[in-house]
């Protein structure tokens, strides 16, 4: 048996309050900017709260964060055409990389079969964004309440919808 003693320090509460202060402004802002998000970019479907991607793109902005797609292609998945696109999340303050996403928008989907090319695209992208938001911001979207989900309003199947 050892009689050798451990001493622990706690940490100076400047320390601890320097850990917390990231969550700490991310709750104070949210429980400004919440009740907007909820209000004007999100949609219920049935007991769940899902946040658009220009909610989630708003909290990005308002922690100096924007996103940008780095490209979208063509793809073909067992004999089905989609859009493939991929985006990044950048920290504006250096133009660093921080987070990223990628989706697909399929030609056989029912709400978007008919149409346009370019539309189809486009949701690629902004499903690719919601992913890369959710990834990077999710975490946010669960201060915004208790029946807020953490996946954005487009990455959800028309279906559900």
């Amino acid at each position: 048996m050892s009689h050798e003693i451990t001493v622990r320090r706690k940490a100076p509460v400047e320390q601890v309050d320097a850990q917390l202060a990231p969550m700490m402004l991310l709750r104070d802002t949210l429980s400004v900017i919440g009740p907007r998000i909820i209000r004007e970019h999100s949609s219920r479907i049935g007991d769940r709260q899902y946040v658009h991607v220009a909610g989630a793109t708003l909290i990005a902005a308002m922690f100096g964060h924007h996103v940008r797609e780095v490209g979208a292609r063509r793809i073909d998945i067992d004999g089905v055409g989609a859009w493939e696109a991929t985006v990044e999340i950048i920290r504006a303050a250096d133009g660093m990389v921080v987070g990223g996403g990628s989706a697909i928008c399929c030609d056989d989907e029912k709400m978007w079969a008919s149409r346009p090319q370019y539309a189809r695209r486009a949701m690629a992208s902004t499903r690719a964004a919601g992913r890369a938001l959710r990834l990077f911001f999710g975490h946010a979207f669960t201060m915004l309440g208790d029946n807020v989900a953490t996946v954005t309003l487009e990455e959800m199947p028309e279906e559900s919808k």
